[in-house]
């Protein structure tokens, strides 16, 4: 009996190791391209007041008023590496990339199946709010956008069909 217990945890010590081993070799996952230059500059010049964007990365921002109702639960995440995630609770989700115009640090561009979907001019940002100008590529429509940021935790409730 006590042969089969050490070997048990002998087994699971083995089994984490490998895993750990495992992981610490992988390969890492191919990057994506940085931003640009202006996302740096835009997040180092700290002289002009509301011109970092670490508040941008360190939330989840659900869109709180739109012209439009948005989608229950409509969120968008934004990474440091230029990635845009935009769900909400009846949505599928959609993967979309995001740099900062050069002209015009205060203007993101967002590009959706490889094609420039919108531009949002940040009017306010800060550790609980976004408000943009949304311009879309296509017919040129122009969007007051306020998102907060996720606070608590949120679940999207079941919908049924």
């Amino acid at each position: 009996m006590r042969t089969l217990f050490f070997r048990g945890r002998y087994r699971r010590v083995v089994v984490a190791a490998v895993l750990l081993t495992g992981l610490g070799c992988a390969a890492a996952p191919r990057s994506r391209p940085a931003p640009d230059k202006a996302a740096e500059t835009f997040a180092a010049d700290t002289t002009t007041p509301n011109r970092d964007l670490s508040p941008l990365f360190s939330h989840i921002w659900r869109i709180a008023k739109a012209p439009a109702s948005p989608p229950f639960g409509s969120i968008w995440i934004f990474l440091s590496n230029g990635t845009l995630l935009e769900t909400s609770c009846v949505e599928t989700y959609r993967i979309a990339t995001w740099t900062v115009e050069k002209d015009s640090p205060r203007t993101l561009r967002v590009v959706e199946d490889r094609q420039p979907a919108f531009s949002a001019n940040i009017l306010e940002l800060t550790n609980s709010m976004l408000r943009v100008r949304k311009r879309l590529a296509r017919g040129n429509e122009t969007q007051d956008v306020t998102l907060t940021a996720v606070e608590n935790e949120f679940v999207c409730p079941d919908i049924r069909q």
